[in-house]
């Protein structure tokens, strides 16, 4: 029995929402990358990461951290800083990665915390 494995990391910058609902409670953004092929989609595996907020980065001063490094959550991701809690959640297919918003009130804070923020995906090919 012969074993293989390929890690692949892409970081990409979270930009803009392909599909929001119209009462604001879902949205999702599709990345296209073609390093997820047939043989990830079969056998291997992706996980996300979002990067972290820094001092500065919240509207509040004294929230985030202040190490110069760096910080990254992994996905799913439910964040309680706004008024309306929101969940984000990957899913992967042949070619793309997709990003689910979801909130039983709004994604709109949501989606303003991630916009211009970097998402780390980290490919696993067996």
């Amino acid at each position: 029995m012969t074993f293989s494995h390929e890690i692949k990391t892409v970081v990409v910058e979270l930009n803009g929402m392909d599909f929001v609902s119209d009462d604001m409670t879902y949205g999702n953004q599709m990345i296209w990358l073609p390093e997820i092929d047939e043989e990830v989609v079969a056998s291997g595996s992706v996980q996300g990461f979002i990067a972290r907020y820094k001092k500065g980065d919240y509207l509040d001063p004294n929230k985030g951290f202040d190490s110069q490094e760096q910080r990254w959550s992994n996905l799913p991701n439910l964040s309680w800083y706004f008024d309306e809690p929101a969940f984000i959640y990957l899913s992967h297919g042949k070619g793309y990665v997709r990003l689910s918003y979801q909130s039983q009130i709004s994604i709109q804070d949501m989606i303003e915390y991630t916009s211009g923020r970097k998402l780390k995906l980290v490919i696993h090919k067996n």
